[in-house]
């Protein structure tokens, strides 16, 4: 691309230098004169980043707010037409990406973006990513008032600011009108809605994420008034900055902070900093006066009145705004997606029956607001016309996945070909079921739950697990998870089940539940009464497969037509105290070995036991920071080692009911159960050791760093991070 003619764009001169700077790096690069390695911290503040396929890059759009314009939608329109694929991906970030851009093509992309009034900067990266609200904020009936001129604030005063540009990891902030609808819970600051003697404020909640380790926020102001908003905010990250742990990635996000020095200290950390920014002088944020937008008024329609279909999706795709006559209309998109086509029939519908707005919704969805309720029935004839008028958001048709295998480097399972096929089922066999509407499913193809399975009522974690000696995909199934109001309630797992199983699963789980529940219970009122252990009976069976003579399908993930693999899993780089760390535990796992012998050939079995129960632990950590896990738990750690590194074949199923054999009293067994226990321990150590050496000879030693912390997208490709400790290559992945 020619820099020069930038100069003739009328566009920001920061946003025309980025875009200079990364056609250079890209010419640099393409020459030679540029290492990939120092490339790739460059492009990936630049929203731009890496995909499972070799030489694909991936562009993430930063919408604010999820909020954009007729027009813009048709920019991105374009570019997905010359640029990309053709696919416009819509995340639970409200942003909107595009996969398979080549690297050379991205400074054209990003002018394009430009003329246009968007950008990509730091939708990813160790940044403040994109701020989110709910997308009914401005129009919604229950609202306190409109969110979005505070939420526009803060990201325009945070975005390119110098303090947020090398943070420790990710930060995510959102902005909720009444009761949570921007999950506030499961962000790093999350702000609703609050009105006290007549003055406009937030109850401010900090320290939420999902990830391999999901925390619910909590409170540090009940009320924070408007006017100390933004100082709060960078306060906030100001403490992360100092206190965030940049050498151990695994327990680098803010919710580790708050873990390490409890709210109180933490509240201490964030007032002092608060104060060093007295001398500041901050935007004052004022809220325009809300009026109507002109929107076209034409007769209404009856051609439709009495079409079954019509009535549904005016039901359950519809919603009436505070502002009489209005309704917000929700266009439900299949794991987020919709072409290019759509995307400008989409645009010229807001245009001609609406304002030209249109709104992303965490939930993977797009909404157009300001519809007239005379002009329901020619949106919906355009939505049908468009493959686009399937009835039911938000509810159980309406589900969630990361993009999985198909694209993400990290991804063990194909989490979206999973939802397609559970999909497909729900809209078959309970259509008209809208008793069962409340119920969320969602799915993510590892651990670190980029589509938020933690906080579904039916959820999926994609592992992995020999099945008759063969490794097959599997997930973990979680239940009970729930956004409430301020407060998360993450799922719990009752079961490890083959991928192909999950459909049976989930017919199992709504047939159970119709048919023992009580009146009014909830799915999740269901599961708290009935309880974990029940769900792990109800679903036992389903833990096997036929021999793969029988059932070859079985052993091939959804969307795939060969056998079930965790070899094309990308890598990334070492960072040495994570390497480091691993060495560490094996060798205190090998200390905790001897002892166990000699404290065994005394006699003193219980002890020995005790010592071999901790080498158990120390592998189980050393080998878990390959999955970018640390936790402070050992029954977790313990638990989620057997689940991803016994289960997937890292060392010998042997070691399956590890678990149990770590949980078990040592006062209670005797001399045989001392010396099977040091066997084990013995085996453990070693199958530990050689896997790690294996994986340092070979340059495939791959460090996993906790990735989305939920929403990044649902298929979000959310990032995450991998180290390759033989090389010293960084990659941070969606």
């Amino acid at each position: 691309m020619d820099i020069s003619e930038l100069k003739n764009l009328d566009i920001p001169p920061a946003v025309r230098q980025e875009i200079e700077d990364f056609a250079t790096e890209v010419e640099r690069l393409s020459a030679g004169e540029l290492p990939e390695e120092d490339f790739k911290r460059f492009r990936l503040q630049q929203g731009i980043y890496g995909q499972r396929q070799d030489a694909e890059q991936m562009v993430r759009t930063k919408l604010p707010f999820g909020q954009y314009t007729s027009e813009q939608l048709r920019c991105l329109a374009e570019l997905g037409d010359t640029y990309s694929n053709g696919i416009l991906h819509v995340t639970t970030r409200q942003d909107i990406q595009f996969h398979f851009v080549k690297i050379a093509q991205v400074p054209k992309a990003l002018t394009l973006l430009a003329k246009h009034g968007l950008t990509t900067r730091e939708a990813c990266g160790n940044t403040v990513r994109n701020v989110t609200a709910c997308h009914k904020t401005g129009t919604c009936p229950e609202e306190l008032f409109n969110v979005t001129p505070y939420a526009k604030a803060v990201q325009s005063y945070l975005i390119r600011h110098p303090l947020t540009q090398t943070l420790p990891r990710k930060f995510k902030i959102t902005f909720g009108g009444c009761h949570g609808c921007g999950l506030a819970a499961i962000n790093d600051i999350g702000l609703n809605a609050r009105v006290r003697d007549g003055q406009r404020g937030f109850r401010m909640i900090i320290g939420g994420g999902l990830g391999s380790y999901p925390k619910s926020a909590e409170v540090l102001h009940e009320f924070l008034p408007v006017r100390d908003l933004i100082r709060t905010c960078e306060a906030v990250v100001a403490v992360f900055d100092k206190y965030g742990d940049k050498t151990n990635r695994n327990k680098a996000r803010f919710k580790f902070v708050l873990e390490r020095y409890g709210m109180d200290k933490t509240r201490q950390l964030v007032q002092e900093e608060f104060e060093n920014l007295a001398d500041k002088v901050y935007p004052l944020i004022e809220a325009p006066e809300e009026t109507i937008p002109q929107v076209p008024e034409l007769a209404a329609t009856a051609e439709f009145d009495q079409d079954p279909e019509f009535q549904a999706w005016v039901a359950r795709n519809t919603f009436e705004q505070r502002q009489k006559g209005y309704h917000n209309i929700h266009i439900k998109l299949l794991l987020g997606d919709l072409n290019t086509d759509q995307a400008r029939a989409i645009a010229d519908i807001a245009d001609k029956l609406g304002a030209g707005q249109l709104i992303n919704t965490a939930h993977q969805n797009i909404m157009i607001p300001w519809i007239r309720t005379a002009s329901l029935g020619r949106v919906f004839a355009e939505l049908k016309s468009l493959n686009l008028s399937r009835a039911g958001t938000e509810e159980l048709k309406d589900m969630t996945s990361c993009p999985g295998s198909e694209t993400c480097n990290l991804g063990i399972t194909h989490s979206r070909g999973l939802i397609d096929q559970l999909s497909d089922d729900v809209d078959n066999e309970y259509t008209g079921d809208t008793d069962l509407d409340h119920i969320s499913v969602k799915a993510s193809g590892c651990p670190n739950s980029c589509g938020q399975h933690h906080i579904a009522s039916i959820g999926f974690s994609g592992s992995a697990r020999k099945v008759n000696g063969i490794l097959a995909p599997h997930y973990e199934v979680m239940l009970g998870g729930r956004i409430d109001g301020d407060e998360a309630v993450f799922g719990q797992v009752v079961t490890k089940i083959p991928a192909k199983n999950a459909p049976n699963a989930v017919r199992r789980l709504i047939a159970d539940y119709k048919k023992v529940r009580n009146n009014g219970e909830t799915f999740n009122d269901y599961y708290d009464r009935m309880g974990k252990p029940y769900f792990g009976e109800l679903l036992a069976d389903l833990k096997t497969l036929p021999p793969i003579e029988e059932s070859p399908e079985s052993y091939i993930d959804y969307h795939s037509t060969t056998r079930f693999s965790l070899d094309d899993r990308g890598q990334g780089e070492c960072a040495g105290p994570i390497s480091e760390l691993i060495s560490d535990m094996i060798s205190e796992a090998q200390r905790a070995l001897f002892q166990g012998k000699k404290l065994i050939e005394k006699g003193e079995y219980a002890d020995g036991i005790r010592q071999a129960q901790r080498a158990f632990i120390c592998c189980a950590r050393g080998m878990m920071h390959t999955e970018g896990i640390d936790f402070t738990d050992n029954t977790l750690t313990i638990q989620k080692f057997e689940s991803l590194i016994v289960d997937a074949g890292v060392v010998s199923e042997n070691h399956s009911g590890i678990a149990d054999r770590y949980a078990a009293d040592p006062e209670s067994m005797g001399e045989e159960d001392a010396r099977n226990y040091m066997i084990e321990a013995g085996a453990l150590v070693k199958e530990s050791k050689d896997a790690y050496d294996k994986m340092q000879t070979q340059g495939t030693l791959r460090v996993r760093v906790e990735g989305s912390d939920g929403p990044d997208g649902g298929h979000t490709p959310t990032r995450d991070t991998f180290f390759d400790v033989t090389h010293g290559k960084h990659e941070e992945k969606v």
